[in-house]
């Protein structure tokens, strides 16, 4: 998550070369990409992806900065002074000047509460927000955080976002804070943003509760301000899907609640759950857990929901050719995976089958943990020390890490725990339903051994290597393809980590991912569209590294049949000849006239990495389907799936979202007749010790048993869609409750939890639809 995820959501940033509002959602967060980016340490058995390797889907990464929200680059850096922050209210019923509305409308109303207050009607488009932004700053002072009372009237949970900037430069990121939180629906309570403390650096997304009220959780930007200088704040929406009602009031600037932080201490049990508050069937002794693995055991044995093939296709459907490996192929109108033998196949599973991502960050953090056993002791394998780094707690560059999850297997199965727990998750998986092992299972565990574990999967690979990069988003970094070096790369990943692992010969393999949530341009403006493009051509074509460039102006060449002044017509530029073209190019922004040839450039630079892929798959990983890279809202375009669908042999999304359809950024359906395959989604919620949701907020659960509801909602909506041929569930166990290690998610994601107990709605929602997907899909 996404990984938003908001992955969840995330993931969410500017563009390095040209400040233009983008985004960046590991998620979404990632979601989110975040755990994308663990997997690729899989095999080092590192704590935390290189910076460089990281996207925050699902996910989290962080949401777009929306141009009605940026501060104007012209205006005075910063003012040369402040005043006090007064307290807002709206008792005189009068809305102050410095207060606006965009893309939303403000009144003063009679409140419940039986006060005024400010009624914003958001409506539904990208980034409504309310803005205050007095003439003069204020000064907030130190030690403060600001707090507001909102309502939330409707009959739906609102994730809102609260920005606070220190500049009139501010862009969202720089010189900003943006973090988030849910409104409940029908609720109203108080909220704070701490910033008189390094709570927000405290490496997790979600914090816990604190006695003070409900306090805004991180998203992005810096993690503390100038406090004496303060020249705006405003609450906005992530694109809602429809119109939004919030009301706010009682806005001031108070002594922060966490100046005392000794809330925090011991808040992570000795098995790693929420100390503070107490639910059905929580661990409170090692023999519980030997107890719920006693219970569970007889449970398993039974039948799995629906008769299946041997390779986990429809065994009582239509049998068509079966050609030993898995392939695609369009059935009574209808997109459908077809197994080795020929039966029709639609993909469910779990992502993050594996016990890599469940570290949690204790250096600097020790507080917090009770319980925790020496590093001397029988326990201490799962500790691991870390010097690879993500987004560590508290700015630190190393420290120590632990696995509450991996410690509670030992605890439950004994020594040879990793082998138990594989043997028992495969037999959940079965029972539930599931035929298929999502994305970044344990390849030393699943890959290539399809055979001994009698179930289908699919495998990834990342392409990283020493070829040039462009930079996108949020400090991502996108394969220049037309690098020869590239070539390499591709071939280099195939090799040590798919050919490595067996995978080429394994009938059970559906297929193959490479890369994840790349960061091609967000498609909701022009400019953050094209940003690749847009960074090309700001390059230098005489650097060596400069690959991209000199395709690109050659592509330019060929167009206009070497005419500079042609171009020029068409771009409304005067450049004297093509070599001032091949010199960096910036313009303030993207004419018109540049659109048609910056769209065709961007769907050539994803042909070329699409076809090289796809070629280096072919000859190396023959007959297995090339799954491509699993495409974000934030990070896709038309071009990019018309690019992509012309070599993948299933197009991949990730889609935090209520169900699969009506989703303006996915063009597969309306524009393109290719099979789909979802690669994460998920819902969460927090009525079991869990700080947050999910890596989209927005699509939160109000309870295990909605989750279920939830999960039953999507999977019914990617069943009747004709061209979705699967959907992978995003993931297997949930998020450690203070923050995976190397970037601080923390969302209630799983279909177990942190002491190994499934949550029974969930798996009975599994099983229950996937009893009757085949009638479902046919």
């Amino acid at each position: 998550m996404k990984k938003f995820m908001v992955s969840a959501l995330t993931c969410a940033m500017l563009a390095s070369i040209v400040a233009i509002p983008s985004y960046g959602m590991n998620e979404q967060p990632s979601a989110t990409n975040e755990s994308a980016a663990s997997q690729q340490q899989a095999d080092s058995q590192e704590a935390a992806p290189a910076p460089q390797q990281q996207a925050d889907s699902q996910q989290a990464a962080p949401a777009p900065v929306p141009a009605s929200q940026q501060q104007s680059a012209s205006s005075a850096s910063v003012s040369a002074a402040s005043v006090a922050f007064t307290p807002i209210n709206f008792d005189n019923g009068v809305i102050p000047s410095y207060v606006t509305g965009q893309q939303a409308t403000l009144q003063v109303i009679n409140h419940t509460t039986g006060s005024k207050a400010l009624q914003a009607n958001y409506a539904a488009a990208d980034y409504p927000s309310v803005k205050f932004a007095p003439s003069t700053p204020w000064n907030f002072g130190s030690n403060k955080a600001l707090s507001f009372q909102l309502t939330n009237p409707t009959n739906k949970d609102v994730t809102f976002y609260l920005r606070v900037d220190e500049n009139v430069n501010s862009d969202g990121v720089n010189h900003s804070i943006v973090s988030t939180a849910v409104a409940k629906a029908g609720t109203t309570q108080n909220y704070f943003l701490s910033l008189g403390s390094n709570v927000l650096d405290f490496g997790m997304r979600f914090l816990p509760p604190t006695p003070a009220g409900t306090q805004m959780s991180y998203a992005w930007g810096k993690t503390s301000l100038n406090t004496s200088n303060i020249v705006s704040f405003q609450f906005w929406l992530l694109q809602p899907s429809t119109a939004t009602t919030l009301v706010f009031d009682n806005i001031n600037v108070v002594n922060d609640p966490n100046s005392d932080l000794s809330y925090m201490n011991g808040i992570v049990d000795k098995y790693g759950q929420y100390s503070k508050v107490n639910w059905t069937d929580k661990i409170k002794t090692d023999q519980d857990l030997i107890n719920d693995k006693n219970a569970e055991a007889p449970t398993l044995t039974g039948a799995p929901p629906v008769a299946t093939s041997k390779y986990g296709g429809w065994k009582n459907g239509p049998k068509l050719a079966g050609t030993g490996h898995f392939r695609v192929q369009k059935h009574q109108g209808k997109w459908a995976l077809v197994d080795p033998e020929g039966y029709l196949f639609f993909s469910t599973g779990l992502d993050i089958v594996r016990l890599d991502d469940m570290h949690t960050w204790v250096s600097g953090r020790e507080n917090m943990f009770a319980g925790l056993p020496t590093r001397e002791s029988s326990l201490g394998e799962h500790w691991r020390y870390t010097t690879v780094v993500g987004k560590p707690p508290l700015g630190q560059t190393e420290g120590w890490l632990f696995n509450h999850y991996s410690a509670n297997l030992e605890r439950k199965y004994g020594a040879d725990y990793i082998n138990q727990w594989k043997n028992v998750s495969l037999a959940r998986f079965k029972n539930w339903g599931f035929n298929s092992l999502g994305n970044w299972s344990d390849p030393t565990l699943f890959h290539g051994k399809g055979e001994a574990n009698k179930l289908a999967y699919v495998a990834n690979g990342w392409t990283h290597g020493n070829h040039a990069k462009i930079p996108s988003t949020n400090g991502d970094l996108v394969a220049d393809p037309f690098d020869p070096q590239f070539q390499t790369s591709v071939n280099n990943m195939l090799n040590q980590q798919i050919l490595n692992y067996g995978v080429a010969t394994d009938p059970w393999v559906i297929g193959v991912y490479v890369d994840n949530e790349i960061s091609w341009g967000d498609p909701s403006s022009t400019q953050s569209k094209y940003i690749l493009i847009t960074n090309i051509m700001a390059m230098d074509a005489k650097a060596a590294t400069s690959h991209a460039k000199r395709a690109m102006v050659a592509q330019m060449k060929t167009k206009y049949s070497n005419n500079i002044g042609a171009l020029n017509a068409q771009w409304g530029t005067s450049f004297a000849s093509w070599a001032a073209l091949e010199a960096p190019f910036k313009p303030a922004s993207i004419s018109n006239g540049m659109v048609p040839d910056y769209s065709a450039m961007l769907k050539e630079l994803a042909r070329k990495y699409f076809g090289i892929v796809d070629s280096a798959l072919t000859s190396k990983v023959p007959n297995k389907l090339n799954l491509g890279a699993r495409f974000a809202s934030w990070g896709t375009s038309l071009e990019v799936q018309q690019a992509a669908a012309e070599f993948v042999d299933v197009v991949s999304f990730n889609i935090y979202k209520e169900t699969v359809n009506g989703h303006s950024w996915i063009h597969i359906g309306s524009q393109l007749d290719k099979p789909m395959i979802v690669g994460e989604y998920a819902f969460g919620a927090t009525d079991r010790g869990m700080f947050g949701a999910g890596p989209n907020p927005d699509t939160a659960a109000s309870s295990q048993q909605n989750r279920g509801a939830k999960y039953t909602t999507y999977m019914n909506s990617a069943l009747n869609n004709p061209y979705f041929v699967g959907a992978h569930w995003f993931q297997y166990v949930d998020e450690p409750l203070v923050g995976r290690a190397w970037d601080g998610e923390n969302y209630n994601l799983g279909f177990v939890d942190v002491a190994d107990l499934p949550y029974a709605p969930m798996v009975n929602a599994a099983k229950s639809i996937h009893a009757q997907m085949y009638d479902v899909r046919w």
